[in-house]
C-alpha cells in the first residue's frame, strides 16, 4: 500500500510543480531538475505515510507531508553537498548557482505553500506550518554546530546536541506532522500526548540516521568525514575517552587527514578498535530501545508498525563488535 501511495507522493510534487508555469518558468525548470535529480534521502517518502497508516490504517492522507519532507531533504542535501565537497560548477545537471537558488524555493517557500493549501482546517494547516519551521530553524542550528565544532574541542554530549537537532528535528517533523495530520481536530490530553509521542520516535529515528550516515563515511576509501574533519559521535568520543599519549596520537592523525589518505586510514583504525567502540555501540543500543518501546505504545501490532521497525533496523548501526 505505501509503495503505491510513494507514486501518489510524486503526481503530487509533480502537480505542485506545474504551479510555476508560466510566471516562473525558469524556476519551475530548476525546482524539477532538483527535486529529480537531487540527493534523496532514507524514509523521506515512507515515513509520514507509513506514521499516518499506523494511526488510522490510511496512508493517503499524509502524501503532502511527505511531499513537504522530501523537499526539505532536496533542499538540505543541496546545501550539505556544497559544504561537505566541493561540487564544482555544476551540481544534479545544474550550474550550481543556479542549484542553490532553487534549493532556497524547495525548502522553504515551495513546502509552506503546500501546506497552506491542505485540505484541512485553518487551526491545523497552521500547527503544521509551525511543525515545519520549527524543524528548519532546529536543523538549521544543528547544521551550524556540525560547520563550526572542531573535535578536539568538543564533547559527545555536545555532537549528541548537534545530531539532535540537525537530523533528530527533521524526522522528528515528519513524524510529528503525520501524527497531527492524523489526529485531525482532536486536542485531548490524549491526543497531544501521541503526537509527542511520535515526534519522539522521529528523533529517536533521525539521530540514528545520523550515526548510520557517519558508519557508511567510515567505509568508504576516502572517510569523507575525517578529511573534513567531521566531528562525528564516534571521532569525538575516541579523542575524549582516550588517553596520553593515545589521545595525542589521534590529534596527530586528525591534524593531517585532510590531505593524508594513509593518516585517515589509521585514525579510522583507531576509531574501530574494541575499546572504543564498546561504549559506542551501548549509547546505540539505547537509542534504538527506546524507538522499539515507544512503538509498542504508539503502534503495536499491525504491518504498518512492523514496517516502522524496518525504519529502526535500517538505520541501525552495523561497525564491528556489535
Amino acid at each position: 500500500m505505501v509503495a503505491h501511495t510513494c507514486g501518489q507522493v510524486h503526481a503530487y510534487l509533480d502537480d505542485l510543480l506545474s504551479g510555476y508555469r508560466p510566471r516562473h518558468g525558469p524556476l519551475g525548470s530548476a525546482l524539477r531538475q532538483l527535486v529529480a535529480q537531487g540527493r534523496p534521502s532514507p524514509h523521506e517518502l515512507s515515513l509520514p505515510l507509513l506514521v499516518h497508516a499506523a494511526v488510522t490504517g490510511a496512508a493517503e492522507p499524509a502524501v503532502p507531508i511527505a511531499a513537504v519532507h522530501a523537499l526539505w531533504w532536496r533542499a538540505a542535501n543541496t546545501f550539505d553537498d556544497v559544504t561537505d565537497t566541493d561540487a564544482g560548477p555544476r551540481m544534479y545537471g545544474l550550474p550550481s548557482g543556479v542549484a542553490l537558488t532553487a534549493a532556497l524555493e524547495c525548502g522553504w517557500a515551495l513546502p509552506l505553500r503546500a501546506l497552506s493549501a491542505l485540505d484541512a482546517p485553518a487551526r491545523l494547516r497552521g500547527r503544521l506550518r509551525q511543525d515545519y519551521l520549527a524543524a528548519w530553524t532546529t536543523a538549521s542550528n544543528g547544521q551550524l554546530g556540525d560547520l563550526i565544532g572542531e573535535p578536539p574541542d568538543l564533547t559527545p554530549d555536545a555532537v549528541l546536541a548537534v545530531y539532535q537537532d540537525k537530523s533528530g528535528a527533521v524526522y522528528a517533523m515528519a513524524c510529528t506532522m503525520a501524527a497531527r495530520l492524523a489526529a485531525g481536530q482532536d486536542e485531548s490530553p490524549a491526543g497531544r500526548e501521541a503526537i509527542a509521542g511520535w515526534g519522539r520516535f522521529g528523533h529517536l529515528l533521525g539521530m540514528l540516521a545520523q550515526f548510520r550516515n557517519d558508519e557508511d563515511g567510515l567505509r568508504t576509501e576516502d572517510c569523507e568525514d575525517l578529511r573534513n574533519q567531521t566531528a562525528t559521535y564516534l571521532l569525538v568520543h575516541l579523542l575524549h575517552s582516550a588517553a596520553e599519549p593515545r589521545r595525542s596520537q589521534a590529534c596527530s592523525l586528525l591534524a593531517r587527514a585532510r590531505t593524508s589518505a594513509d593518516s585517515r586510514h589509521r585514525l579510522r583504525a583507531m576509531m574501530l578498535e574494541p575499546t572504543t567502540l564498546s561504549a559506542y555501540h551501548a549509547r546505540i543500543a539505547r537509542l534504538r530501545q527506546e524507538a522499539h518501546s515507544l512503538l509498542d505504545g504508539l503502534a503495536p501490532a499491525g504491518p504498518f508498525a512492523a514496517a516502522l521497525r524496518d525504519c529502526v533496523a535500517a538505520e541501525t548501526c552495523h561497525l564491528p563488535g556489535r
